[in-house]
């Protein structure tokens, strides 16, 4: 298994000379966002469908807006 000092290097290494820092540190965001969310998903940390939309119902409804259709 890498390190994530390799992974990072490895990410680095991949993007052209001339990226600009803000690319740079998007795409280091991203595979960590990726990496935490493989993770979670692997401790059975995730959530099902049908709690996504539960969740949107409740906070479209506490925030004032309409009901989504078709739900």
């Amino acid at each position: 298994m890498k390190t994530a000092k390799q992974e990072l290097i490895e990410l680095l290494e991949r993007m052209p000379d001339d990226a600009p820092m803000d690319a740079l540190l998007a795409e280091m965001h991203f595979k960590a966002s990726v990496l935490r969310g493989l993770d979670q998903a692997r401790r059975g940390e995730t959530v099902s469908h049908g709690e996504v939309k539960d969740r949107l119902a409740t906070w479209r409804e506490s925030s004032g807006r309409e009901k989504l259709s078709g739900t």
